[in-house]
């Protein structure tokens, strides 16, 4: 019986155990809306998410609940207000050490593609837009979107303060980075099980 082959079977699941990826979800540490017109009072921090022409809606997450390495990430919207006169928005996406919403937050990020709402999206009933490329490849204490929508249609999405439940989300699943101690007590593991393997063998030939 070749017991040796056993070793790198059981070590496998040993590193797979510690790099189980998990999703996190996390709410927004600053929402609101960004008045561009001329003239226009800009930040309405703590307000409804709104997007159409010159009304911008803005979400900002902190990145410090973010566990590891990026796999997948999902950012996610809900309506407050009903109907919905524009099923199209674009969003854009930029990396901030700024929590509050601000001025700079105006017209700020690269487009990261366009959400397209599904027909009857409800109270309640969220809609995703993959941002996996953006969060994994931003460093920055703070993540923000910007949403666009055209002039005359537009959206009114879910806040942290206006809410059918929960305002707009950032899920992100990560490969949690092993610890110096998880790290320790993985070779400790291997070292003990590399020898009883050894002595099994030994004992078998």
């Amino acid at each position: 019986m070749k017991l040796q082959f056993l070793l790198p079977p059981v070590l496998n699941v040993v590193f797979v155990a510690a790099a189980i990826a998990s999703p996190v979800t996390i709410t927004p540490i600053s929402d609101g809306s960004l008045y561009t017109c001329d003239g226009c009072n800009t930040v309405s921090d703590g307000n409804y998410v709104g997007a159409s022409g010159y009304i911008q809606g803005a979400i900002k997450f902190s990145t410090s609940a973010i566990p590891g390495v990026v796999t997948n990430a999902m950012l996610s919207v809900n309506p407050y207000g009903l109907p919905i006169w524009d099923s199209t928005i674009d969003i854009y996406g930029y990396g901030t050490s700024i929590a509050p919403l601000d001025i700079t937050d105006a017209n700020a990020g690269s487009f990261l593609g366009t959400l397209t709402l599904p027909p009857g999206l409800d109270f309640g009933q969220d809609a995703f837009f993959d941002v996996t490329s953006f969060v994994a490849n931003t460093h920055a204490p703070y993540l923000a979107f910007n949403l666009r929508a055209d002039e005359g249609g537009g959206v009114l999405f879910s806040s942290m303060e206006f809410n059918y439940g929960h305002p707009s989300q950032l899920i992100v699943t990560a490969v949690p980075e092993p610890s110096t101690s998880a790290l320790l007590v993985m070779g400790v593991l291997s070292l003990g099980i590399s020898r009883m393997v050894k002595r099994l063998f030994a004992y078998s030939v």
